[in-house]
């Protein structure tokens, strides 16, 4: 009992009673004050909490694996041991777990409450309180007791296989790796830190899978797949412990060769001799040899082949070993002839042989030739003699010499006399499909005709004549240029061919911007252009020599890569017409501008008066310049008058450059009463801007 009472503060009073205490009164003369007492204080339950090992030895620190046991004593407020009293325990922190899990328990005829208390994980550490609480008596008592955890380490026990392998493990086989993993002496629940790898694993032809951990047992599934080193080393390593255990490994068959593709941006490279400028004379191709389960199969050598030899094209290396991941390469060289080919991988092991195949590439695509070089436009008559911005459309195509187009991202330069031609980022434009096309927009400086010319030229070969269809140029007596190993045959666009000696081909000056005439002589109109074809520098023809300073017309002798070219004119058309009646001959089926010897030009002879018939009027439309009106200018009649004139033939103005405007007609039909009629023919531009001739009239036959 004095212990007991020691333990809930001791000292004066009887135990389980109410305490109090009598203050003195004073006294004054004449007067006295009685003493005051001070009300008792009421006893409380006491509770005291120790943390013991297994052995009831008390401990202040707890780690890894080791449970500890939380011994909660508890005293009634009359210092009397509390039996059969619930005592819950608390933490609030998650590095301790509780058993039960309830974590509660009842106190014993001691007064004693036990429970069982655990770090939660190996590797939990760190500080921590225990609480208890406990109503005794109908009141309540509190304990706190602070501990340590601290991580428990994880020991390595011997690694090996279960069951023991010794024989050779076949590619695909599976082997069971069992590694075992103590904390404080017991079996690990988990095993951080744990590294598992083999040499195999490294090159990819093996792979190690952990599964269950087990009473202190880590399983670990090892696949062989088609390890080529023969034994494979495994090595374990958990913190700074480490093993390494051998196997013996099977080579894997294969199963498949796949094609797997090409560094090409598309299925075609260009004939030998036409590369540069983006576009590639070779293609490299790729191959995955593969095993039985479709795993890529490294250190397979494999031979390679084409399906054609067509134009000398060649495949190197013929041979080639895969790498880690079953990869393997090579090289499709073009030769000088259009083909399609296919490259065949062969490969083989333990007896047996696979072939892969490879896309079809497609062989073509020279350097783009003369006699293919094309040059359009939307439209070759705009507004733009009197209007800024007006746009023409102008198309560069190309193709090489068998008429395949020339690879995308060629350089097409574009210039103009007149107008601005092409984008701000490039004075010309780069093919895609075989062309491309850049806005010719009207702007100063504009021609006093009203004609523009356009030039395009990009590098390209001369045209010549496939003699002996071999699918270049040929030549039988050369220089050769940084001479080779004797013997080797003429190499295009490289060696000098010696005159006369190789085959045919036209043989080409520079270029140059055709300005044309100065004018364009009004009157009887003639179809074409007014470009002569003749370098004048006077007329302000612009040159563009190639690959040496000064201009010339003529050619350098030697077939080979010049600037190929062509030019065209498009008209900066005004929007004021000017007609021209004109006469039909049947007899030839040709029109000639009307003359005075033909009568009034506006007079419609026949088509009223006596027998009056229907008749057909033939005129011509131009320009100031004599050019075209702008093109889609519509051509109509108006103001008709006791006739009966059709839509006018062609009824809208095309895209043309003719000098001399454009040629209709229209169809007029009488009136019943063969009365004098009239009307008039009115032009209307895209901006809308119309414009009416002078009156037609119907006048009787003589």
């Amino acid at each position: 009992m004095a212990t007991a009472l020691a333990a809930c503060g001791g000292g004066g009073g009887s135990p389980g009673g109410t305490s109090s205490t009598t203050t003195p009164g004073t006294t004054t003369p004449g007067t006295t004050t009685p003493g005051t007492t001070t009300p008792p204080v009421p006893a409380e339950p006491k509770m005291t909490l120790q943390l013991v090992d297994s052995t009831g030895t008390p401990i202040t620190t707890l780690s890894g694996g080791q449970t500890g046991q939380v011994k909660a004593t508890v005293l009634n407020a009359n210092g009397s041991v509390a039996v059969n009293e619930v005592v819950k325990f608390k933490t609030d922190d998650k590095l301790l777990q509780f058993t039960p899990e309830s974590a509660s328990a009842l106190t014993n005829a001691s007064g004693v409450a036990i429970i069982t208390v655990k770090p939660a994980s190996v590797l939990a550490a760190g500080a921590v309180t225990i609480g208890a609480t406990v109503v005794a008596g109908g009141k309540n008592a509190e304990a706190n007791i602070n501990l340590e955890v601290g991580a428990a380490p994880l020991t390595l026990g011997t690694v090996g296989f279960t069951p023991e392998q010794t024989d050779i493990l076949p590619a695909f086989g599976t082997a069971v790796l069992t590694i075992p993993v103590t904390t404080g002496g017991v079996g690990a629940t988990s095993v951080p830190g744990l590294t598992i790898n083999s040499l195999c694993a490294g090159d990819g032809t093996a792979s190690l899978v952990l599964g269950s951990l087990a009473d202190g047992k880590q399983l670990v599934t090892y696949t062989n797949k088609g390890c080529l080193r023969v034994t494979d080393t495994i090595t374990v390593t958990l913190g700074t412990t480490t093993q390494t255990i051998k196997i013996n490994v099977g080579k894997a068959n294969i199963g498949t060769i796949q094609f797997v593709g090409s560094d090409l941006n598309g299925s075609s490279i260009v004939l030998r001799g036409s590369g540069g400028l983006g576009r590639k004379e070779s293609a490299i191709l790729t191959f995955r040899v593969l095993d039985q389960n479709s795993i890529g199969l490294p250190g397979v050598d494999v031979t390679f082949k084409t399906t054609t030899s067509t134009g000398g094209l060649i495949v190197q290396p013929s041979k080639a070993t895969s790498d880690a991941q079953g990869n393997v390469t090579t090289t499709v060289a073009s030769g000088t002839i259009p083909t399609p080919v296919r490259v065949i991988a062969q490969a083989s092991r333990n007896g047996t042989t696979i072939n892969g195949l490879s896309d079809s590439l497609i062989i073509s695509t020279g350097l783009p030739i003369q006699k293919s070089m094309s040059l359009s436009a939307d439209s070759y008559n705009i507004d733009g003699m009197f209007y800024d911005n007006s746009v023409a459309k102008v198309t560069v195509m190309l193709a090489d010499q068998y008429g395949n187009p020339i690879s995308d991202d060629t350089a097409v330069n574009l210039v103009t006399e007149g107008g601005a031609i092409a984008s701000p980022e490039q004075g010309g434009c780069r093919t895609k499909g075989g062309g491309c096309t850049v806005d010719l927009k009207s702007q100063a400086f504009r021609p006093k005709n009203g004609r523009v010319t356009v030039l395009a030229y990009v590098q390209g070969i001369e045209n010549f004549t496939d003699v002996n269809g071999d699918g270049q140029y040929s030549c039988t007596n050369f220089e050769q240029v940084q001479p080779v190993e004797p013997g080797t045959p003429y190499r295009p666009l490289v060696d000098i061919c010696k005159l006369g000696s190789g085959e045919p081909y036209s043989d080409q000056g520079d270029p140059f911007l055709d300005a044309g005439s100065a004018d364009v002589v009004l009157g009887n109109p003639a179809k074409g252009s007014t470009l002569d074809g003749k370098y004048d520098v006077p007329r302000a023809d612009l040159p563009f020599p190639y690959n040496h300073p000064v201009y010339t017309t003529v050619g350098n002798g030697q077939w080979g890569i010049n600037y190929i070219w062509k030019e065209t004119e498009i008209v900066f058309s005004g929007d004021v017409p000017t007609f021209t009646r004109q006469v039909f001959d049947p007899a030839t089926g040709t029109l000639r501008d009307w003359t005075s010897a033909d009568g009034d030009p506006y007079k419609i002879v026949g088509l009223s008066g006596v027998g009056c018939t229907n008749q057909s009027l033939y005129f011509r439309v131009a320009d100031e310049n004599n050019n075209p009106l702008p093109s889609s200018t519509t051509v109509g009649t108006g103001d008709v008058d006791k006739v009966a004139p059709g839509l006018p033939s062609p009824s809208a103005v095309p895209a043309t450059n003719r000098i001399g405007g454009t040629e209709h007609s229209v169809n007029i039909k009488r009136n019943e009463l063969c009365s004098d009629g009239e009307f008039v023919i009115r032009t209307t531009t895209p901006r809308g801007k119309s414009v009416a001739s002078q009156v037609f009239k119907s006048v009787p036959a003589k």
